[in-house]
């Protein structure tokens, strides 16, 4: 079993709790290796890179030399966190003048640049080391029952670039989910304009919503903290806006998979902290 540090400063940490919660305790139910991050700096979301990105690159490679020195990897339950850290890793490892501008930047914290360090998403995790073999022999609760619209965003080709999209359908298959196409799937949340434009943002974010829910989702199935506080947090604003009610349970991956593996308890998997309650149990 490999090492990692969980990456557990989420973006609206206040706001995506519940997703920190059930990776928690999903980490903790599959005996991964994984410890909390201690020291890590918090995720700002892949759009500041555009403001600053030097800074932004600091921010990040300041995570991955800890990790690196520590000799664990970095394991985030979610794609934006993924990408910042992934993104950052690969554009010094391929540029001399950036990551010399940095390294000098991390000397004045008295780090050394270190880059020898894995970033990994949990969903390959799941389907690669894991395996879906095991998971598949876990589950208790099917979801055959159920068909759920996946939204990735607008962030998801630029994640793609660093795992491949197939962990996820592998672990979705292990606990029998069905998916349902929908127009929005690759569309934007909004939250990249929520706060510069919170009208306009709550717009996509609620024809988003719509989309999936006059295809008939039972649920929208998430993988980034941005889409969790766009489609569960400020859902009921959504409905405003849209002048319509939505009413659409939104769950992140470790979610899903707790309850696919038996664990029903809402206040144990973070559950009962949505804004939009869950009625699949």
């Amino acid at each position: 079993m490999k090492h990692y540090f969980l990456f557990d400063t989420l973006i609206e940490h206040e706001k995506t709790a519940p997703m920190l919660q059930s990776a928690q305790k999903l980490i903790e139910f599959l005996n991964i290796d994984a410890i909390s991050f201690k020291g890590a700096k918090a995720d700002v979301g892949s759009e500041y890179m555009g403001l600053e990105k030097v800074k932004f690159l600091e921010h990040y490679a300041y995570n991955l030399t800890l990790a690196a020195n520590e000799k664990r990897d970095i394991l985030c339950i979610e794609q934006s966190s993924f990408i910042s850290h992934a993104h950052s890793k690969d554009i010094l490892e391929n540029d001399e003048s950036l990551q010399k501008e940095i390294a000098q930047r991390l000397k004045k914290q008295n780090l050394t640049l270190n880059l020898d360090v894995n970033v990994v998403l949990l969903e390959s995790l799941l389907s690669e080391e894991i395996g879906v073999e095991k998971l598949t022999s876990l589950l208790k609760h099917p979801f055959s029952n159920f068909q759920a619209a996946l939204f990735r965003g607008t962030n998801a080709c630029r994640a793609r670039k660093y795992t491949k999209e197939e962990s996820l359908t592998k672990v979705l298959n292990s606990v029998q989910l069905k998916t349902i196409p929908h127009a929005s799937t690759y569309e934007s949340d909004g939250y990249e304009v929520l706060y510069a434009s919170p009208l306009l943002a709550k717009k996509l974010a609620s024809r988003a919503m719509l989309d999936m829910f006059d295809n008939a989702a039972d649920f929208v199935l998430i993988n980034d903290a941005r889409s969790f506080v766009m489609f569960d947090f400020y859902q009921k604003e959504l409905e405003k806006v849209a002048g319509r009610e939505i009413g659409l349970g939104v769950l992140s991956l470790p979610e899903l998979l707790l309850l696919a593996l038996g664990n029903t308890d809402k206040k144990s998997i973070g559950l009962h902290q949505h804004k939009v309650a869950i009625s699949l149990i």
